[in-house]
Order: structure tokens, then sequence, then C-alpha cells
């Protein structure tokens, strides 16, 4: 008997290699949920309102929470993936996700505001480790010369997350907690418990595949170019462009995450006799407008300066905000919609310009970019304060301010090595 055993061996588990092209439709899934879970948000922070009864300032720490957790987790996250590759890092950020989400069943035992803070707190960690992690990954994944619209590829698919997100919010979170079999259910904490079982099924899929690992030599990756490493040698924080982008990215992630928290309440408060479930819709409208931009943007870019485009869709969102201040019933309304159909490509352009010619330094490049979200964090607040302290209407001067500044950002930025598109 021994000597049979002596004889068994165990198979190696051999795991799948995937293409390129498939690693890319995975971080376009990966997308579409941080998206989802994003717009989600704007919807939670009027449900916190009405459960909690507080202020405009008090339930923008929804936003601080979240986006707080971008800012803290932003550098850790470069170092995990310089050191343990994309695929652990991805999988660390939905085990992070999976476990916040599932936080909203004891916070809603609790039943106190810094409860729910706290799992919001977790979920957008692992949010930010994945957002980190597949924004630099979709730029490698193919030729540099196409990394901004492989980026805005992956985030527009992400819009349709982020218009689903106030669908299913809208739906679902103002629907009265109730007894079901015996078992206290609240709407929101049902949603997010679901959420998480998924998350989990999604983890289980990416332990059994093989991602590509760019950053080695193998048969998937790409030899730089001149222009891709003509900033390597310097101090990040010395670098122009770095710096630009970063303010582009917290004035960025201010305005947009401000604008989210406070739509539903601009648009109560101007469309007259309508309700927040049915506000939450016109948020999905937004988003729809949102993910339209992304799409466009993939092919416009193909013909259009990416730097150039940056410039005109920031003008246009300022001229937006100042109109929304004025707050005309009705059409403010359409006009604040339509402003997310000119900040949908923003993102994808400042993110570029951040890494761009930063050869192995672009993965931290891109933790730094990502601590700017603590504008997100920010931002909002102030929103939210001067809403309560004036109007909706007044507080829409900041993200104002903020679209002016990446224009600056984007005229002013070092042009070193930049190619530019040109008709053909």
């Amino acid at each position: 008997m021994d000597a049979s055993l002596s004889k068994i061996t165990v198979a190696p588990m051999n795991k799948k290699a995937i293409t390129l092209k498939a690693t890319m439709i995975i971080v376009t899934a990966f997308n579409f949920m941080w998206a989802f879970s994003h717009t989600l948000l704007d919807v939670l922070n009027k449900h916190f309102q009405d459960v909690f009864h507080i202020s405009h300032g008090q339930s923008a720490f929804v936003q601080t929470a979240y986006l707080g957790a971008y800012f803290l987790s932003a550098i850790p996250v470069g170092l995990l993936m310089k050191k343990y590759g994309y695929k652990n890092s991805i999988i660390v950020g939905l085990m992070l996700f999976a476990i916040g989400c599932m936080g909203f069943v004891p916070a809603a035992q609790i039943g106190t505001f810094s409860a729910f803070l706290t799992a919001i707190f977790i979920l957008a960690t692992g949010l930010a480790c994945l957002e980190i992690v597949c924004n630099l990954y979709a730029t490698k994944l193919g030729d540099p010369k196409d990394a901004t619209r492989r980026l805005t590829m992956a985030q527009a698919f992400g819009g349709m997350g982020g218009m689903c997100g106030p669908l299913v919010g809208g739906a679902v979170f103002f629907i009265p907690a109730g007894t079901v079999g015996g078992f206290y259910v609240e709407p929101a904490t049902m949603t997010y418990a679901v959420l998480s079982i998924l998350v989990l099924c999604v983890i289980g899929y990416i332990i059994s595949i093989k991602l590509p690992e760019t950053n080695k030599e193998d048969e998937n990756s790409i030899a730089p170019r001149p222009e891709d490493t003509v900033y390597e040698n310097i101090p990040l924080l010395k670098i122009k462009n770095v710096r630009k982008a970063m303010l582009s990215q917290f004035c960025y992630n201010g305005a947009h995450f401000g604008i989210g928290a406070f739509f539903i309440n601009y648009v109560i408060e101007h469309w007259h006799g309508i309700t927040p479930s049915k506000a939450a819709y016109f948020l999905s409208m937004a988003m729809f407008c949102y993910m339209t931009g992304r799409f466009l943007g993939i092919f416009i870019m193909k013909r259009i300066d990416p730097r150039k485009l940056q410039i005109f869709n920031s003008s246009v969102c300022v001229i937006g905000c100042l109109f929304v201040m004025l707050g005309y019933d009705y059409i403010s309304v359409v006009v604040l919609i339509c402003i997310f159909l000119f900040k949908s490509t923003l993102y994808p352009t400042i993110f570029s310009m951040g890494v761009r010619g930063l050869g192995k330094k672009s993965q931290m490049a891109a933790s730094l970019m990502v601590t700017m979200f603590v504008g997100g964090a920010i931002l909002p607040l102030v929103m939210g304060y001067l809403s309560d302290i004036t109007s909706i209407s007044t507080a829409f001067i900041v993200p104002a301010i903020c679209y002016a500044l990446i224009c600056w950002c984007a005229v002013t930025q070092d042009l070193t090595g930049y190619k530019h598109v040109s008709f053909k």
C-alpha cells in the first residue's frame, strides 16, 4: 500500500491564461461595478437625510467617508501593486469591497449614521484599490499611444453602472423598512448584502484565471518608446504634468461627487411636485448622458486631440454650473443633466496627462493622482454647508471654480513628447 501511495502525484492546478483583450473586458466590468457603487451612494445620501434627519452638510460626510478612503489607501495600493502585481491587488480590492458591503448588515442593527459611515469607508477602500489598479492596468493593455482611448472605453461601460445605480437606489432605497419571515429588512442594507455575495463570486473567478502582468518581460509586454519614458528619471512631484494632473483630479472629483451628492436635492427644489424616488431617475438620466459622453469620447479622440477636448469640455462645464446657479425652474435641471455629458471625458484625459512619459514611475504617479480623490471628500462638505447657509443653487459656485481650474491645467500643461492627434 505504501509503495502504491508513493507513486501518486498531485497534478498542479493549471490556471487558464487569458488574452489582453479578455483582460480588458474584465477591467471594463470592474468599471461598471465601481460606477454602480458611486451613483448608488448619491441616492444613499438623500436616503440618510430622510432617515436620520440630517442637513445637507452633515449628509456630505457620506462622500467624506467614501473619498477619504481613496485618499488614505492610494499610496499603500501603489506599493501593493508594485510588489504583488495587478491580479493580487485586484483580489485584495474586491475582498475589502465585499466586506464593506456586508458591513451594512451590522450597521443597520446598530442603527446610527456613524456605523454606516464605517461600512462605507471599508467598501470604498476596496474600490480605491480596484480603481487604481484597473485604471493603470487599462493603460498598459496595449499600445501606449492608445492608452487614453482604452481608459475612456473602459469608463464608458462604467457609465452603464453609473446609470443603473440611481435606478436601483430610487426603486429600492425609499421603500419603507419592514419584517419578512420574522426578520427586520431594511432595503438599502439588503441591496448591499446582495452586492457583497456577487463580489465574492467574482473573487472566485479571478483566483481561477491567470491575468497577464504587463510589467514583466513576457510575450504580452510592449517595448516603450522614447516619448513614453521622457520624465522617468525626474522626481515625480517636480514634474509639471503630475502636479497639474493632481490638482485637476482634486477639482474633478470634488465637482463630480459634489454635484452627485446634491443632485436629488437640487431637482426636488427646482422641479415642483417631484418625489425623491423620481428625482433619482433624473440622476439616472444624467448618468446616461455621462455614459454617452464616454462612448462618444472613444471615437472623438481618434480625431481630436484629447488635450483640446479637455479644454473645451471643462469650459462648457463652467458655463453650465454658472447657469445652474441662476436657479431657474425646470430648465436649470435640464442644464444640470447636460453637464454630465461634457464632464464625462475629463477623468481619462486628466489621468493620461498625469502618467504620460513616466515609464516605470507611472504606477506611483497613478497612486498620487488617486490621493486627489480627497477632493471628493472635502468639496461636497463645502457645497453642503454653503447650501445650508445660502441655497443649493449658490453652492454650485464650487464646481464652477473646479472646472475652471481643470481648464487652466490643460491649457498650461507641459507638451514635451506629446503626440497630438491630427486629422487623416
